[in-house]
């Protein structure tokens, strides 16, 4: 499963046992979660995950961000090596000296 999908689920699921107005912004960010807003390598912020905690503490919602903090909705291995491979990232590496390419383990494709 990915890990988006991972969030947007457990968000609707804690959306089920809170109140009808936290429901509400529960659902909103499984939503938005659903589409990869706030996936670690998303193109949306500087830094999609950090984003994501912010929001949630900023609608007072601590557990879940403290849950976000912990690492629960790290992206996986999968999803790095997927990213790795996209244009996106492709485009970090090239960026990068060769030495820093080895050391993360970043190859270009072409």
């Amino acid at each position: 499963m990915r890990t988006r999908d991972k969030l947007a689920a457990e968000l609707r699921r804690v959306a089920e046992i809170a109140s009808p107005e936290n429901a509400a912004k529960y659902e909103a960010f499984a939503i938005r979660a659903s589409t990869g807003e706030f996936d670690d390598y998303a193109d949306t912020y500087v830094c999609p995950i950090t984003q994501f905690h912010s929001e949630l503490t900023a609608a007072g919602f601590t557990k879940f961000a403290a849950r976000v903090a912990a690492g629960e909705f790290d992206a996986t291995k999968e999803e790095s090596d997927e990213w790795a491979r996209s244009s996106s990232g492709q485009d970090a590496a090239k960026q990068l000296s060769p030495e820093m390419r080895k050391l993360l383990g970043l190859d270009l494709i072409n």
